[in-house]
């Protein structure tokens, strides 16, 4: 399981994740006040340019007025209706600015302004309508009074104040985002810094974890090594030793074969001989004491063929005087013909001095399977193999059985299996077995030897299942033979 990360370095990360989180916090607020800001200049821009609207459409009225007055021409009052027309809505659109972003000074002002102007445009009507009743002079004299020009003072007067209050909102607005763009920037490049030391201090802290955990990992790896080179070495231990036990008991039987040939054969052979000799000399004289004694010498026969059973069971004599092939041929045609079963063999004769130990181990796999075929397979067919090659001996043994039970090739508990895969491991081979239910089970044995048996001039003739000809000149070859 992976061990999270300490206090010292995950502490600095939450700090991090807040000053991210405030850096957050203090954007969106720096970005609401300047957009405070630029409304505030935009609607004060708006509202002067509305307010030099309205002055224009003034101007462009008494101008207009006094166009027609001189010359009389009343194209001159274009403008002057243009003037009337636009004035309303203008004045609306700049109320309407006013009453939503404006001052109160600015309202007031405004209010007093819309009074001039409405007063301003009055005059400049009566103006028109006395030229046109009493005549150009009358009119002049109107305008000689003065009481247009100190209504258009008091407008520009009004007008100028107000564009200065704007003017003045204007310059606040900007000046305040300009400090709020300063602000922003220092406490952006002050978060940037406090952010870039704090990610410096999670780099060191983290790579010091990093080293620390390495270093943990490295002692982990090598104190795996160590154990795995202790359990190899006691692995190597037991296999010595079993590989001991197994030639111990080897030996052990071999010695108890050789007693009971020596002892108990002596005995069955001596009492077959003397049942023989008392019926021969009983016969045709007493013919229940001569029955009693044939059925006395047949169950000594039966002793003795026991015995020679035991003796091969314990120790095969075959394998000794006639080498691995035969004594392999003799147990699978034995336990085939004592089971029902039919077997195919190939076997290869191997060289005199072939090494015993291999030859026993290969016998008892061979016997090890036999038995399990005769107990479990369910087989009706089995074929054995022995091949010789450069590299070593094989032996195949296949059955058309039920097969292996999912996980039987891996099973500790399968005794058998594994005492068949710790002989072959002893001589350094290789064993494999393999089968699926209802298909039959197949074992291969592989034991790496050298031909040191061959003479050089002749390894070049033998091939698999061969052996090199004997002393007479004799090649002996490979038995194969369907019972």
């Amino acid at each position: 399981m992976t061990r999270p990360f300490p206090l010292k370095v995950l502490l600095p990360l939450a700090l991090g994740v807040i000053v991210s989180i405030a850096v957050l916090v203090f954007s969106e607020f720096g970005y609401r006040r300047l957009d405070v800001a630029n409304r505030q200049s935009t609607t004060a821009l708006e509202m002067e340019s509305r307010l030099n609207d309205v002055m224009a459409l003034v101007v462009d009225a008494e101008t207009a007025q006094r166009g027609y007055l001189l010359t009389g021409d009343p194209t001159y009052l274009e403008p002057y209706k243009n003037a009337v027309q636009k004035l309303d809505p203008t004045l609306v659109l700049l109320r309407e600015s006013v009453s939503s972003d404006g001052s109160v000074q600015v309202r007031d002002r405004l209010t007093k302004l819309t009074s001039l102007i409405g007063k301003r445009f009055n005059e400049i009507e009566s103006t028109l309508l006395l030229n046109e009743k009493s005549g150009r002079e009358a009119a002049f004299q109107l305008i000689d009074t003065g009481i247009g020009k100190r209504t258009m003072d008091e407008i520009r007067s009004e007008a100028a104040a107000m564009s200065n209050d704007l003017r003045a909102k204007l310059s606040t607005g900007t000046t305040r985002w300009q400090q709020d763009i300063e602000f922003a920037r220092i406490g952006m490049v002050t978060m940037t810094a406090f952010t870039v030391a704090l990610l410096l201090v999670v780099w060191v802290l983290a790579r010091r974890e990093i080293t620390l955990r390495e270093e943990q990992r490295r002692r982990s790896v090598q104190e795996q090594a160590r154990l795995e080179s202790v359990v190899s070495a006691r692995t190597a231990e037991l296999s010595e030793l079993s590989n001991h036990l197994q030639i111990v008991r080897e030996e052990e039987k071999s010695h108890l074969a050789r007693d009971i040939h020596d002892e108990l054969g002596g005995i069955l052979v001596g009492a077959k001989m003397d049942v023989a000799w008392a019926i021969e000399r009983l016969h045709g004289k007493d013919g229940a004491i001569a029955a009693k004694l044939e059925r006395a010498l047949k169950m000594l026969d039966e002793g003795v063929e026991l015995k020679r059973r035991v003796i091969e069971d314990l120790r095969p004599t075959l394998l000794d005087n006639l080498g691995l092939a035969a004594a392999i041929d003799w147990q699978v045609r034995q336990t085939c013909e004592r089971a029902g079963l039919k077997c195919s063999l190939n076997l290869a004769e191997l060289e005199q001095d072939f090494p015993p130990e291999v030859s026993i181990a290969l016998y008892r796999i061979v016997q090890e399977a036999l038995t399990n075929v005769v107990k479990y397979a369910k087989a009706k067919n089995v074929n054995v193999e022995l091949l010789r090659t450069d590299s070593g001996v094989s032996v195949i043994f296949e059955d058309d059985g039920i097969g292996l039970p999912v996980g039987a090739e891996t099973n500790a508990l399968s005794h058998g299996i594994s005492g068949m895969r710790q002989r072959i491991r002893a001589f350094k081979g290789e064993f494999r077995i393999h089968g699926r239910p209802g298909v039959g089970t197949t074992i291969e044995v592989h034991v790496p030897l050298s031909l040191q048996a061959i003479p050089a001039n002749e390894q070049a003739a033998v091939e698999p299942g061969e052996r090199p000809a004997d002393a007479d000149g004799k090649k002996a070859g490979t038995t194969r033979a369907p019972a």
